[in-house]
């Protein structure tokens, strides 16, 4: 993953005035799909102007220096041109190994998981960070944008994104105004993922033992059926034959 280091050099060449007379001069975009197994797939694109390429170009090689097996596809948006790198992950908490999702002491959190038989919990408590002396760009303001968007198997049980689409399942923060003021922006989110299979394989465990339970029940009964029968269809014996003798 990128690291906003790489953002704020980017930041500090806009202000140099190197892009006043560019249309378009960065557009980044961090897009995390939450699957139902628990599993995460995340996509990174980062465009720029021509004069910006070589810091676009910095934000892949380390991110492919982190995870080789990374897929990355040149992308193009207007007049700007960079990459598309996609990445899977086989659990959401292994994402805490990029910078942008990592937990800062006295900060914030990061990913938090707590797993129970039925369901797992996620805390997502990121921290995407400004400048110390500000982000210097405010006068282009309009040519930057950056968002991160998540996609969840369901809405989630609290957010502060800005935007909530797909009745809340996707959800979106908009970070381009850290990069132009410098103000750290805050990425919160809470939510749940029932484990299907543990239910369902709950349900049949217990409408076996009830299959169990009923069929021993029916068994047990009739196995005394006969000896209530014998009870009732036994020999007759005669009373007056016997007070004869």
């Amino acid at each position: 993953m990128f690291t906003t280091q790489y953002m704020r050099t980017m930041l500090a060449a806009v202000t140099l005035g190197l892009l006043v007379l560019t249309s378009g001069c960065f557009s980044g975009d961090v897009n995390v799909t939450v699957n139902n197994d628990g599993s995460a797939d995340l996509k990174t694109t980062l465009v720029s102007a021509p004069m910006l390429a070589q810091i676009v170009e910095q934000s892949k090689t380390s991110m492919l220096a982190k995870n080789p097996d990374a897929q990355v596809a040149p992308v193009t948006k207007e007049n700007m041109s960079g990459y598309e790198i996609t990445e899977h992950y086989d659990s959401v908490d292994k994402l805490s190994d990029q910078e942008f999702f990592a937990a800062h002491d006295g900060k914030n959190t990061g990913i938090t998981v707590k797993k129970s038989l039925f369901y797992t919990d996620y805390n997502f408590d990121l921290l995407f960070e400004g400048s110390q002396n500000g982000g210097g760009a405010g006068a282009f303001a309009s040519n930057i944008t950056f968002t991160y968007q998540m996609t969840l198997p369901s809405a989630p049980s609290s957010s502060n994104a800005d935007r909530e689409e797909d009745g809340g399942r996707t959800l979106t923060w908009n970070l381009g105004k850290t990069l132009v003021t410098g103000e750290s922006s805050p990425i919160q989110v809470s939510f749940r993922i029932w484990n299907k299979t543990a239910i369902i394989g709950t349900v049949i465990a217990v409408l076996v033992l009830i299959g169990v339970i009923a069929f021993l029940i029916w068994r047990r009964r009739k196995g005394s059926e006969p000896e209530e029968q014998k009870l009732i269809d036994g020999p007759i014996i005669d009373v007056k034959a016997e007070e004869k003798h």
